[in-house]
């Protein structure tokens, strides 16, 4: 590539001196060629020669051609030179220069066509498909097919053109003298712009004055008031025509909003359906106003500026690597923006995914993506992130139609793509997903995002929860909110017992498919409404799993199959599996489980074998953070990259708090002693502590034991006293029944603490009395 230039940069300097000699100056003075030499360089001193390289091509070509024959070969040879230095075809010129003169007839013809005139000029004044110009008296239709037409004669339209070289190759300096000609016109026709319509209406067109602009805007606003009117009058006569369909748009308290527009015929209908099959819930659905709305922080102009200088230093980068594309498109997301190139004819894709880091050099990026071909183009795609970014709330996702018009009660909110398109998720297809990344990545946001759809979207009737938390403080929020089933699970052993737990009632809901002639939850769900209220609706179950590591360090062979055969099989019986996890190594995302489980979202990694282990294939190491993920849901075939939302603490803090306040949560014991019995046993213990009478303690040790806990901590529930006491849940229920028998402790409150009875002083005279007796 550089050799070539080089080459052509040697031709043209030869040509352009055998020009300056041959065809300006005229015959080459001297005898023999020493002499010629000679006088080239004698009046090239004294500027009056084109030097003495004109002597290497010109004497040869005079002394065959004659001057004549000379001067034309020369003129041909630089212009083709010329040609291949710009790398245009002749029939791409003579393309070029055809359509360059068939666009100035049209425009001139146009021009001319008074029919035409008159159909553009009742458009404008209709205030149909237009847009003002940026110089005065021009109009822009929207159409793409129209180009500027400017509404008065020819004289406004050279003026235009005038000024237009004048702007582009500075003829004059850009100033008020430059307009000067087309103001003159321009005030001179602007008093006569009115257009005649068949109904011998006149009106203005909208922008010659202000004045006729606002009566415009007048007549176009008490039109839309009179349409207004009509349609409120006709809306009263049919409330009165039927009584027997509401009308009446639902009450706009944020607290008694539902999940989906109910302004909507399509949404109205499908909650009525719903409602014939879904049994009837207090539950009120969090305000949206807890979230916080998007900021705007870039304006388009920069923007626009930003694009433009990236993409041309990017295609002189590939060019000088010897790389010819040509752009053909440009989308701009939230993080990146993704330049779509094409190829010139006989370019490899593989030669533009080696350039990678050298493009990263040449635009200063953080880093570069190249995606070689973009899925359904015959581009190549390369991604370069924005000087500006922009952050993705959930509050805008949402609020979303994609997200009120999607049926699935586990819709979910993704973020958006690089086209800047809402991007939807759906745990039931999915069916299960695993989200890895490294620190600061936006994995916990990711699934805290998930888990915020889920409240905003189904009531604890529809969907119910068990959230897994081996660090402790990213679920702990959530505790008390009656989507769950059970207390969030901070214990990775505890943890195994739920996935053990999960399996059985796979297993159990199996037994009642195949009992009631059904495939699937939705048939059962279908058969349960219309059994009049003797079968009982089953609700979606999401388990969602904060960090797997710990899990499979504590129990790796329990939790490994208890996760594949629910990848397996949990689908049909409405389970579904959220595994969250900082360390994607193989093995802790196993070949195993990766088989069973086909949806990824990967965040940034730290190198591409990591990327390969979530995705099996690179990308999510030159991913930003921040949210910014690699997509890949069941049945796509290629990850799409898309900015996830964001969700702070505090917001998800304003709807667990409101979600807590009206409603009444009572966790299923029966659940939490099948998962006590679940737990598995660590190799050299015995079986559970509290699972039998022969404990380590005797019962009145233990009773003794319990009630200084229960005064100590002032409060007394099972699971201080499994804490305390290392106990399982079955002997710590029986100690609190034992503790209610004697009058030490209250009746259970649902959630809450039991009321302690007696104080302590109470107790030991009772101890006492019992001592004498």
């Amino acid at each position: 590539m550089i050799v070539s230039r080089i080459i052509q940069g040697i031709l043209l300097l030869l040509l352009s001196s055998s020009i300056i000699q041959v065809v300006l100056l005229g015959d080459i003075p001297g005898e023999d060629f020493d002499a010629k030499v000679t006088g080239l360089y004698e009046n090239g001193i004294l500027m009056k020669s084109g030097g003495v390289i004109s002597a290497f091509v010109g004497v040869p070509l005079v002394s065959l051609l004659g001057a004549t024959g000379a001067k034309l070969t020369i003129l041909l040879a630089l212009f083709v030179i010329i040609l291949l230095m710009k790398n245009i075809t002749v029939e791409k010129l003579f393309s070029s220069i055809k359509d360059c003169y068939g666009k100035i007839k049209d425009y001139f013809g146009r021009l001319n066509d008074e029919s035409l005139r008159d159909n553009y000029e009742e458009e404008i004044a209709t205030g149909s498909n237009y847009r003002i110009g940026e110089n005065e008296g021009e109009l822009i239709l929207d159409d793409k097919k129209h180009a500027a037409l400017p509404l008065l004669d020819k004289d406004v339209a050279v003026a235009q053109i005038k000024n237009f070289f004048k702007k582009r190759f500075g003829f004059e300096d850009e100033d008020e003298e430059q307009n000067e000609e087309l103001s003159v016109i321009l005030d001179k026709k602007a008093e006569d712009l009115t257009v005649e319509k068949t109904n011998t209406n006149t009106i203005d067109i909208p922008i010659v004055t202000e004045k006729a602009n606002d009566e415009y805007l007048k007549k176009k606003k008490q039109t839309e008031e009179i349409e207004a009117a009509e349609l409120k009058k006709m809306a009263s006569v049919y409330n009165q025509s039927d009584d027997s369909i509401d009308v009446t748009l639902p009450e706009s308290d944020p607290a008694e909003r539902k999940p989906i527009d109910l302004n909507k015929k399509d949404d109205v209908k499908h909650e009525k359906k719903a409602g014939s099959i879904m049994p009837k819930s207090d539950y009120k659905y969090p305000p949206i106003e807890f979230l916080k709305a998007k900021e705007l922080t870039s304006s388009a102009v920069k923007a626009e500026k930003e694009q433009m200088e990236t993409a041309t230093k990017l295609v002189q980068t590939l060019e000088n690597f010897g790389v010819k594309a040509t752009l053909t498109d440009v989308h701009r997301g939230p993080t990146v923006t993704r330049y779509e190139l094409q190829p010139s004819p006989g370019v490899k894709v593989s030669k533009f995914t080696g350039l990678a880091d050298d493009i990263a050099l040449n635009l200063a990026a953080a880093g570069v993506r190249i995606e070689a071909p973009i899925p359904g183009k015959a581009a190549v795609g390369i991604e370069v992130p924005n000087a500006t970014k922009e952050t993705v709330t959930l509050r805008e996702l949402l609020e979303s139609d994609e997200f009120k018009k999607s049926q699935s009660k586990l819709s979910f909110a993704v973020g958006r793509d690089i086209a800047g398109n809402v991007i939807i998720g759906d745990i039931a297809k999915m069916p299960h997903v695993i989200i890895a990344g490294s620190t600061g990545s936006g994995k916990s946001v990711c699934t805290n995002s998930i888990i915020m759809s889920i409240l905003y979207k189904s009531s604890p009737d529809e969907v119910r929860l068990l959230l897994i938390d081996p660090k402790i403080v990213e679920f702990k929020v959530y505790d008390g909110i009656p989507h769950l089933l059970i207390p969030v699970v901070t214990d990775p052993r505890k943890a195994a017992g739920v996935l053990n737990w999960a399996v059985q009632e796979m297993l159990r809901r199996y037994k009642l498919f195949a009992d009631n002639n059904v495939r699937d939850i939705k048939g059962f769900n279908e058969k349960a409404a219309e059994s009049g209220g003797i079968m009982e609706h089953m609700p979606q179950i999401v388990i969602a799993i904060d960090e797997l590591a710990d899990l499979m360090m504590a129990a790796s062979n329990e939790v490994e199959d208890a996760i594949c055969r629910l990848a397996q099989m949990a689908r049909a019986a409405g389970m579904h599996l959220i595994i969250a996890t900082q360390r994607p190594t193989v093995n802790i995302i196993t070949g195993l489980i990766k088989a069973n489980i086909p949806s990824r979202i990967a965040l940034s990694v730290k190198s591409s074998i990591d990327s390969r282990t979530i995705l099996d294939t690179g990308g999510a190491e030159t991913l930003l953070g921040q949210g910014d993920m690699l997509y890949s849901p069941s049945g796509m075939p290629k990850p799409v990259r898309v900015q996830g939302c964001f969700c702070s603490t505090k917001e998800i803090e304003t709807v667990v708090e409101y979600i807590k306040n009206d409603a009444t949560v009572k966790y299923s014991d029966e659940i939490m002693e099948e998962i006590e019995k679940n737990v598995p046993v660590p190799k050299g213990e015995k079986a559970s502590v509290g699972g039998s009478d022969n404990g380590f303690d005797s019962d009145d040790d233990l009773i003794e034991k319990a009630i200084d806990i229960i005064f100590e901590l002032g409060q007394a529930s099972i699971s201080s006293l499994q804490r305390k006491l290392k106990l399982g849940y079955a002997r710590a229920a029986r100690i609190m029944d034992e503790l209610e028998d004697i009058g030490v402790i209250g009746p259970s409150e649902g959630s809450k603490p039991r009321k302690i009875l007696m104080t302590k002083s109470e107790w030991m005279e009772r101890k006492l009395h019992r001592a004498d007796e």
